[in-house]
């Protein structure tokens, strides 16, 4: 393959065969920065000796790829190209907004390998598809927040509900005698709208007020637990401006922190409440006999914590702390006069109370107030949501009986009431949701139009959504606690706006300054309107709602698939630190991926091939397999479990490369330090993230073939063209049964963990194994004509479009010439020390073949004054001044092909 070379990072394979270009620098292609200034520097002089000598010593790949036009020979000696797949669809592609397509494929005018946007996650234009094409963005935590897990689907098969709910529905069709379907399946245009429509929240001001205080959008239950001191105190400790902290980061920092704001807490729940105000139920601490000295106690613990914690934070840090503990503490107070929600009594029962509502859609529910707030797509695949095709109190009425029939009758009981809706409710991580929504969702808009005909189309079921009662939507249950960075956009009047308390005002446009939408409606602010219906009884908090939902759906209504830059499927879900002791586990099982499979694949055998795909930033985190669902609160002698571990990310800023390891292990996650220090994994790899691009999800997929007991970890997505590394095990059966491991489980070490498109599957997804062109076609390539290519301007950080024969970014000839002329001028130097110039006769390395320096940074040098036997001796096509060929006078091997 040449200068075509994918391998280039296989150790392997560089050292058996010979390659046109030197040895590869370990951190192209995405995070050379001695290569990115020598393609951004405007003049070779300027550069550093380092800078050019690392550039002309090492080869790397060059950012156009196969459409690279450049005629010069030392930039062909210098660089690998290497033949990504074409886009098939050219400059018609519509995925220029999709990371991974764009990393994966070559386009015209686009760069292969882009340029970072200096901007990274602040950049405003990352949803402009020419700035995107130019540039890639680094992703960092704040893209993706920690949304606590309470594992509040337990039991609950997902899989087996979504085949009875459309059982259901295809019976009552057949049944009921119903127009089908005209094509046979469900319109596409229905399919997209499920699959990119947004949840919807809405709240009173004084509900938003304490939203924004206490950093995250709360479950009724959650508020409730809130009457707890020590509650509190947990959850001003996981406020986002506390968690930024640095040194809150370490354990012992971490406690007294943890003491300060607790003993804060308490402080303020003692403080006597102003007349008229009581909270029933909160934790009052007896301040008669004993307690005095309890507080007196607690005095002297918040002034000798702040001593401690002032000798390591700095005063904004402290002032931080206990602004925010005492704010939250009497936000708490405070909500227990007024606490959010409808609060039927029935969400107990059905366990709703401890999700937070919202509806997958436009929102209706004018009684839960006029703010409006709308979440990003993700929080939908987190392990603790779920969704109904209509409210969960219809089922606790029986109204869902009556809205969709083919539930069947009645049964009567609560009990039977309550079963049914933990059933059929439904989740966005399980694959085929999309098809079991629509069919309800067509069904349904056919029960209230009674047009006995499945040929629904989406514009038929928006315009019934839009005059029916909210709890005739879908109703989204979310995890009870859900940052603000979850929060998409938010929609308010502005004279509501300005009833908000100052600090909240200004919290609002510093936050939320290109998210949130102000009205000039001026709605009643003592409206005490709770008649259900699809509209408010005032004439102006109609016209908002109107000019609210109307927005919505024309924003998120249906947005474009392609439009997304990131899309997202399976589970989602950011972890934080728990030095994996608290293993997450997934809504889907391997079993019921299964059966799922085995609907439209009857013939798969019992124990076929798993894959297992999913996407992660910075690692550090463990992806477990086990037999049983892991449970720290008790003992679990018949565990057992695949562990597959993925090291944190290298840094990239070092001049020599270095990675952790990266392993599979049969054993258990909390045994990780022990593995690590005693070598106890069955495989491992030190260059798991060589040529890898870090700074954004990664994608990985373990290959578990449990007829053979092989297990394989490797990249995919993106990544797998540059990255070929495989992380290979065998397991016997009687070492580890990889048939009977059924449930998956993530957890972190350190640091927090991002993880989304989690995923199983029984055959391999060809758009997640990108690859080379391995037809392509180098004569015909050199022939090419020239391509426009984009590069920043290091000063300004404009972007200026090129010819690539005319850009110092292609490596001209007059510039590489320059570079080679300068690095020759320090090598001539060093030849100038031998008497009369270069020696004619150069002299033997001592080490001979085994020499490692003669491919080292410094070869140029030693090459230039010792001679070393060539591999290939008399047979070499391809002769270097410092190689010998001595004859090799041996008989020639009977099975030699060449």
């Amino acid at each position: 393959h040449g200068s075509y070379c994918v391998n280039f990072h296989d150790r392997e394979h560089i050292e058996n065969y010979k390659h046109p270009f030197p040895n590869p620098c370990r951190f192209t292609p995405y995070h050379c920065s001695l290569h990115e200034q020598f393609i951004l520097g405007k003049n070779s002089r300027s550069l550093s000796d380092e800078i050019n000598q690392h550039c002309l010593n090492l080869a790397h790949v060059c950012g156009f790829g196969r459409n690279c036009t450049d005629k010069d020979a030392l930039h062909w000696e210098k660089y690998i190209h290497v033949p990504r797949s074409l886009c098939s669809y050219g400059n018609r592609c519509k995925k220029l907004l999709e990371e991974d397509h764009l990393n994966s494929f070559t386009h015209p005018n686009i760069r292969d390998i882009r340029f970072l946007c200096k901007y990274a996650e602040k950049c405003h234009d990352r949803r402009n598809p020419k700035h995107v094409a130019k540039f890639r963005h680094i992703i960092t935590l704040e893209d993706s927040g920690i949304v606590q897990y309470y594992n509040l689907n337990k039991n609950i098969d997902f899989v087996q509900n979504q085949k009875d709910n459309v059982e259901h529905v295809s019976r009552y069709v057949e049944k009921e005698k119903w127009e089908r379907l005209p094509s046979g399946s469900v319109p596409q245009e229905i399919i997209n709208w499920i699959r990119t429509v947004q949840p919807v929240h809405r709240c009173r001001p004084e509900i938003f007020e304490s939203i924004l205080l206490l950093g995250h959008v709360m479950s009724r239950d959650y508020m409730d637990q809130l009457k707890n001191p020590k509650f509190v105190a947990t959850s001003v400790f996981q406020h986002s401006q506390i968690q930024q902290i640095k040194y809150l980061k370490g354990k012992k920092c971490a406690k007294d922190a943890k003491d300060y704001i607790e003993a804060l807490v308490a402080e303020e729940f003692e403080k006597p409440q102003p007349v008229g105000v009581t909270i029933a139920g909160t934790t009052k601490i007896d301040t008669t006999s004993g307690e005095t000295y309890k507080l007196k106690s607690r005095k002297k613990l918040i002034t000798s914590k702040e001593v401690i914690l002032s000798n390591i934070l700095s005063k904004n840090e402290m002032q931080i702390i206990k602004t925010k503990a005492i704010e939250i503490a009497q936000a708490s107070i405070k909500l227990h006069a007024n606490p959010a929600g409808i609060g039927h009594p029935p969400d107990k029962e059905l366990g709703t109370n401890r999700n937070v509502f919202t509806i997958l859609g436009p929102h209706l529910g004018h009684y839960y107030g006029d703010i409006f707030i709308v979440f990003k797509r993700e929080i939908l695949h987190h392990p603790d949501a779920n969704f109904s095709i209509q409210a969960a109190t219809s089922y606790a009425s029986g109204n869902c009986f009556k809205w969709r029939p083919w539930l069947g009758t009645d049964p009567g009981s609560q009990d039977a009431r309550v079963k049914l809706f933990h059933s059929t409710k439904l989740h966005a991580s399980i694959p085929g949701y999309e098809y079991a929504t629509a069919l309800e969702l067509i069904a349904t808009t056919n029960q209230t139009l009674k047009k006995k005909s499945m040929n629904i189309d989406l514009e038929t079921i928006l315009d019934r959504w839009l005059s029916r009662d909210s709890h005739q939507s879908i109703e989204a249950h979310l995890p009870q606690l859900i940052p603000l960075d979850y929060i998409d956009h938010i929609y308010i009047s502005q004279n509501i706006f300005e009833s908000l308390n100052p600090n909240t005002r200004k919290f609002i446009d510093v936050t939320f300054n290109n998210r949130i939408t102000k009205t000039s409606h001026a709605v009643e602010l003592d409206d005490k309107d709770t008649s259900f219906g699809f509209k408010p009884n005032s004439k102006i908090r109609q016209e908002y709602q109107d000019f609210v939902l109307k927005d919505i759906m024309d924003k998120y209504g249906q947005l474009d698939i392609n439009s997304i830059s990131r899309p997202i499927q399976g589970t989602i879900i950011t972890i934080p630190a728990t030095d994996f002791n608290d293993p997450f586990v997934s809504p889907l099982t391997i079993s019921q991926s299964y059966q799922q499979y085995k609907i439209d694949h009857p013939q798969i055998s019992h124990d076929a091939t798993v894959y297992i795909y999913w996407q992660t930033m910075n690692g550090d985190m463990m992806l477990t397999l086990a037999n049983e669902q892991i449970d720290t609160d008790e003992q679990q002698p018949n565990l057992r479990c695949l562990i597959c571990y993925i090291a944190e990310k290298p840094a990239t800023k070092d001049v020599h490369y270095h990675e952790n390891v990266s392993y599979l292990h049969s054993g258990r996650p909390f045994q990780h330090e022990i593995v690590i220090k005693e070598r106890r994994y069955a495989a491992k790899s030190t260059s798991f993230f060589i040529g890898c691009n870090t700074d954004d999800f990664m994608t990985f997929c373990l290959e578990i073939r449990r007829s053979t007991g092989r297990v394989i970890l490797s990249h995919s997505g993106p990544n797998s063209i540059y990255n070929h590394e495989q992380v290979v095990a065998n397991f016997s059966k009687t070492n580890l049964n990889l048939n009977q491991l059924n449930f998956i489980h993530v957890s972190s070490g350190a640091h927090t963990v991002p993880i989304r498109n989690l995923i199983v599957t029984f055959e391999k997804h060809p758009d997640l194994h990108p690859t080379f062109d391995k037809q392509f076609n180098k004569a015909l390539a050199s022939s090419t004509d020239p391509v426009l290519i984009t590069r920043q301007d290091t000063t300004e950080g404009s972007v200026v479009v090129v010819n690539i024969h005319d850009s110092k970014d292609a490596k001209s000839p007059s510039f590489l010439s320059q570079v080679a002329d300068k690095v020759g001028a320090v090598k001539d130097k060093i030849i100038g020390l031998f008497p009369g110039g270069a020696p004619t006769v150069l002299t033997p390395c001592s080490v001979g073949v085994n020499c490692l320096m003669q491919y080292s940074d410094r070869a140029a040098m030693h090459n230039s004054t010792y001679s070393h036997p060539c591999r290939f001796s008399e047979l070499c096509r391809d002769h270097e001044p410092h190689l010998t060929h001595e004859p090799h006078k041996v008989p020639r091997c009977d099975s030699d092909r060449n």
